[in-house]
């Protein structure tokens, strides 16, 4: 049996320095070329757009394009279209959304002298009528897990800083994400409806980000709930709201603080949350171009990217040439190489579903409505292959040779890894770099784009990026930034990875079954 392990499994892992090369692969990863991801992408990522914000004309016309360009390259629509949950022509998934813009929000009697984005802010949008309370139930992030009994209190005041102690630097998404989510989920099925969020350092990030969080809320609406129906209004307050908001109880500040830190504690406070807004339907779409497998025909491998991207801000276009204009014109070369190889008799035996995705700016809305709603089941469906961001430099390898970061690929299957790092080491030679794959990572990007929509469902997923660089969100994320050696090195190392999982004669094992995070 040792010997036996000796000469498969393990020489399975070293085959990367003995791969042979596929002569049949490279001739169609041959029809990927600089020259057309740049007219997609001059295309796609031009003023003419819009910026694709999602819902919106510019995000439609990126959808009509990527359509015409299956069409054009002969991938055929989804059959029995309307039965799957798609479009009658066969290549757009529709979802509906809610568009929520804020006409006011304030803490009647406590907030005079307070400035919003300043001293408080709104960072979800889901409070729906005015508000009245006269408690509040005061709380750490650690009593309220550990608490006996749910909170009985339609205001909860989380404290996670000794009132005490120096203000931090700036907080940052992940940071706020991960917080807000952690007490959304301990007061999930309680009578909860505001959540303030005493964040000093949360809140000047808030401040620092006025387009990202002074901005108008878009939500999947989805066919069992109601806009009213949504969940949590979380705010971010700084102590000083707190500290006036707490003295209406006399209560000081570490006092306060010091009880709540060991189980929650309620005081009374005439509170009143006004609110105004007006709701806006919506519809987006996902575009997909399916070409049909052979003898395996009934697996399925994904090829996504985001199509969408920030839109019109104070009258400057945001472009997103590489977020994620460039994954978007990866995968439509991809695409395209592969309808050309099934047309010449060289199809993948394994179906592959080349899917843009749009929403992903506002929450991974589009992926999260493929993955609840499949077009394919979710069970046939053997990875998704993720490209978002992948035509740029970030600062720390500036200077340096070619490379991609790859995120997620060990954590549900180690032969998805290991297939990525032999093709990569066979044909594109690039440095892949782990860095944001650890589990400690602050950035959490392995939760951040549409890939994990898909390993949150035990599905192998490997998500190909470039890291943040200095036009990250910004208007100056334009065509004439984008490094296209790069592009097209990192489009054919995700092109030879879809090659071989599609074509191989085992369906990649799940042996990381937990790995598909939280």
């Amino acid at each position: 049996m040792w010997k036996t392990l000796i000469t498969g499994t393990f020489l399975a892992f070293l085959q990367p320095a003995f791969a042979q090369v596929d002569s049949v692969a490279m001739h169609y990863a041959a029809t990927i070329t600089i020259p057309e991801l740049r007219t997609h992408l001059d295309t796609l990522a031009s003023d003419a757009y819009e910026g694709r914000e999602t819902g919106m004309k510019g995000q439609q016309m990126a959808a009509t394009y990527i359509e015409k360009q299956f069409r054009k390259d002969g991938i055929p629509p989804v059959r029995d279209a309307k039965e799957r949950g798609m479009m009658a022509d066969g290549y757009q998934q529709q979802f509906p959304l809610i568009l929520s813009r804020n006409g006011g929000l304030s803490v009647a009697d406590r907030d005079s002298g307070f400035v919003y984005m300043r001293d408080y802010a709104y960072i979800s949008e889901n409070l729906r009528a005015d508000l009245n309370t006269s408690t509040i139930a005061v709380v750490t992030s650690a009593s309220l897990e550990k608490a006996n009994e749910p909170i009985d209190a339609q205001v909860v005041m989380v404290m996670d800083e000794d009132p005490k102690a120096p203000v931090g630097a700036a907080s940052s998404t992940p940071e706020l994400t991960r917080n807000i989510r952690a007490v959304a989920g301990e007061l999930k099925g309680t009578d909860t409806k505001v959540v303030l969020l005493v964040d000093q350092a949360g809140l000047t990030f808030v401040s620092d980000n006025p387009d990202h969080f002074n901005s108008p809320s878009m939500k999947l609406l989805k066919p069992e709930m109601t806009p009213g129906e949504q969940g949590v209004q979380v705010m971010v307050i700084g102590p000083a709201m707190a500290k006036a908001i707490l003295g209406e109880a006399k209560t000081p500040m570490a006092k306060a603080y010091k009880k709540a830190s060991k189980k929650a504690l309620t005081v009374d406070v005439p509170l009143h949350f006004s609110y105004t807004s007006k709701d806006e339907r919506l519809t987006s779409t996902n575009v997909l171009g399916y070409v049909e497998g052979s003898d395996k025909k009934g697996e399925v491998v994904l090829v996504t990217a985001h199509y969408d991207h920030l839109g019109i801000k104070n009258g400057v276009v945001y472009n997103g040439a590489d977020d994620d204009g460039s994954g978007t014109v990866a995968v439509l070369e991809m695409a395209q190489a592969f309808a050309l190889a099934k047309a010449q008799g060289h199809g993948p035996r394994r179906s592959i579903l080349f899917m843009t995705v749009s929403g992903e700016e506002e929450g991974l809305l589009g992926s999260e409505w493929y993955s609840d709603h499949p077009v394919f089941p979710l069970d046939s469906t053997v990875a998704d292959l993720n490209t978002d961001m992948i035509g740029r430099v970030d600062p720390a390898h500036d200077g340096k040779g070619p490379y991609v970061y790859v995120i997620g690929s060990g954590r549900l299957s180690s032969e998805l890894k290991a297939i990525n790092e032999r093709v990569n080491s066979t044909y594109t030679h690039l440095d892949l770099d782990y860095t944001f794959d650890a589990n400690s990572d602050p950035n959490r990007f392995y939760y951040r784009s549409d890939h994990y929509n898909f390993a949150k469902h035990g599905i192998p997923v490997a998500f190909f990026f470039n890291g943040v660089h200095a036009d990250y969100h910004k208007p100056s994320d334009e065509v004439d930034k984008i490094r296209f050696d790069l592009l097209h090195q990192r489009a054919l190392l995700t092109f030879y990875t879809a090659w071989v999982v599609a074509n191989r004669d085992q369906r990649i094992v799940v042996d990381h079954p937990a790995g598909g995070g939280h």
